[in-house]
């Protein structure tokens, strides 16, 4: 996948971002021996955690300003579980560039709501394997 086509911070969001984008970031991060859906959902838990804490306040661009350096350091969380075998390194680029992207409340919406899409098609793509082997 062109991790390029991942442009969640700007002003017109690309038409297909929650979708084919979305799908195609979910097949490249479905190894499923490494990258398993509890291990991604505790990204996507405290990504959604960040997004709720931010847009719940009254200032939300003031509390984002406050909880970017937490937000920032989901790279690192997302580099130690890369290092005890919890995750592979295309979640850790694909997870990089999207936290990377977030510079905002409004790129740290588009964020949650990418990985939530990726998370979506990722489990229907476990499925769908599941019920072909079966």
């Amino acid at each position: 996948m062109d991790l390029s086509r991942i442009r969640l911070n700007t002003e017109q969001l690309p038409v297909d971002i929650f979708s084919s984008v979305a799908q195609e970031a979910a097949e490249y991060i479905v190894k499923a021996d490494t990258n398993k859906s509890s291990q991604l959902r505790k990204f996507y838990d405290e990504l959604a955690m960040w997004h709720d804490k931010v847009c719940q306040a009254a200032e939300c661009e003031c509390e984002y300003q406050k909880a970017a350096p937490f937000i920032q350091m989901l790279k690192a969380k997302a580099a130690y579980a890369r290092g005890r075998g919890h995750v592979d390194q295309k979640f850790v680029d694909m997870f990089n560039i999207i936290i990377g992207q977030i510079d905002s409340a409004a790129a740290l919406k588009n964020a949650k709501l990418f990985f939530e899409a990726v998370l979506g098609f990722r489990k229907a793509g476990e499925a769908k394997s599941f019920r072909s082997t079966t």
